[in-house]
């Protein structure tokens, strides 16, 4: 029950996107609706034609032919619109979640970044946002259309035969069962894949930004070890997803192939009695046609619709995370900057302390320099400083001001740090020399 909850949460969410889109929306599904009436109309079209052909219905033929095909043509261009206006309220919408997600990437605290892998927060980005593109660009107007055709075809099959169509929708219950057992195992696999694939980016990630210490190590076989063992569990979540998302069709397919015998059957017994004619039973197998068509692609919307609810779960859960609190009273400037570290202790993982009762001061204007093992603090003070952290007791004092009652923005418009990992922006030497200080004016051979 919890898993349905989270599912239908994540759609609700979804559908929060499209509300912004509702113009576009509002004319795919005005052109959904007229190729739909198009292509439920088209087929007592024909049975009409086939009629005046047999002589068991009066009309003009010629009329009625040019009609089918000018409805026929209306019903494709229908389909174009469909496709057009589908691929453009997908981009906007998958715009709009890349944009409040990088944004939200932004606004992270460092410790989020510190304890997820940075492959798997940009798969976040990329592979599951491009899967959401994929399902909205491609499945909604064959689910709009899909629903509208189901009911509209249902109501012309009644109108035509009522003992027929009631025969002809006894299918339905065997795709109903099939989808129920089939939706779950879908909804597991996409879940797992997509998870290894965040998890198979992270290690490209690692592997590529730290080659040179795998290398010197000489790590080959290990990264390669990990890799294929992820890569492996990868591909059999990859063939169970796809499995059972594309057994959905064959068996659709043969669900629909049952309901083409019953119509043959009794049809041709309903004929020979009378009650309908044989214009009708050519209607009607054109009608089952489009009463399974649209049952067999909304079961394997189904299974890309649960892929999309899988990268989506994904990316709202960066999107829940909480932003870096950047409340506080402006960072003030006077004559004594002195900094000041009173008994400070922290632990990125409670009860696993890295500093205890650390004191420090550096007076206002002189150098220190810490110098210890690699492990010992020294970045840590730096993060504590800057507040990419925030200390567990003590307090540091900058000019006699507490910074964890400052605003993280103006505490580091006033400090200015130099990593040990050198990091160069894809851009002119100029202008990364002056990343942290747009007037700043640099003489350039």
């Amino acid at each position: 029950m919890e898993v349905y909850q989270k599912v239908g949460g994540t759609l609700r969410r979804v559908l929060t996107y499209f509300a912004k889109e509702k113009v576009l929306v509002a004319w795919m599904l005005a052109v959904v609706v007229l190729g739909t009436l198009c292509g439920i109309y088209a087929p007592s079209l024909q049975s009409k034609a086939i009629d005046i052909i047999a002589g068991s219905d009066g009309g003009i033929l010629s009329f009625t032919l040019i009609l089918m095909l000018s409805v026929y043509l209306i019903y494709s261009a229908s389909q174009f619109l469909q496709g057009l206006l589908s691929a453009r309220i997908s981009q906007r919408i998958v715009r709009r979640m890349r944009e409040e997600l990088f944004g939200k990437m932004m606004d992270l605290p460092i410790r989020y970044l510190d304890t997820h892998s940075h492959g798997d927060v940009m798969s976040r980005m990329t592979n599951d946002i491009e899967n959401i593109s994929t399902t909205v660009s491609q499945s909604l107007p064959s689910m709009f259309s899909g629903i509208l055709t189901i009911i509209g075809t249902v109501a012309v099959m009644l109108f035509y035969c009522w003992q027929l169509a009631l025969l002809s929708c006894a299918t339905v219950l065997l795709t109903l069962l099939a989808t129920k057992l089939l939706s779950g195992k879908v909804r597991k696999f996409s879940r797992r894949r997509q998870m290894l694939l965040g998890k198979l980016n992270g290690t490209v990630e690692e592997m590529i930004s730290g080659y040179r210490t795998v290398v010197a190590y000489n790590h080959q076989s290990a990264i390669i070890q990990d890799f294929c063992t992820t890569a492996d569990d990868l591909t059999k979540a990859g063939i169970r997803t796809d499995a059972f998302s594309g057994v959905m069709g064959p068996i659709m397919n043969c669900i629909g192939n049952i309901g083409f015998v019953i119509i043959a059957a009794f049809g041709g017994y309903f004929a020979v009695n009378g009650m309908i004619s044989v214009g009708v039973i050519s209607a009607f197998i054109v009608y089952a046609k489009q009463f399974s068509r649209p049952i067999n692609e909304l079961a394997q919307i189904y299974g890309q619709l649960q892929t999309a609810i899988a990268g989506a779960e994904r990316v709202f859960d960066v999107l829940d995370e909480a932003s870096e609190d950047m409340s506080g009273e402006e960072m003030t400037e006077n004559e004594d900057m002195a900094v000041e570290f009173k008994d400070i202790s922290f632990s990125y993982v409670p009860e696993h302390p890295v500093i205890r009762d650390f004191s420090l001061t550096v007076p206002s204007g002189k150098r220190v320099a810490l110098v210890g093992a690699t492990g010992s603090g020294k970045t840590t003070v730096v993060n504590l400083l800057m507040r990419f952290y925030d200390v567990d007791s003590g307090e540091i004092r900058i000019g006699g001001q507490n910074i964890a009652g400052a605003s993280r923005s103006s505490l580091r418009k006033k400090a200015a740090i130099v990593l040990q990992d050198t990091v160069l922006f894809s851009d002119t030497v100029r202008n990364n020399l002056k990343y942290s200080n747009e007037e700043a004016i640099m003489n350039c051979i």
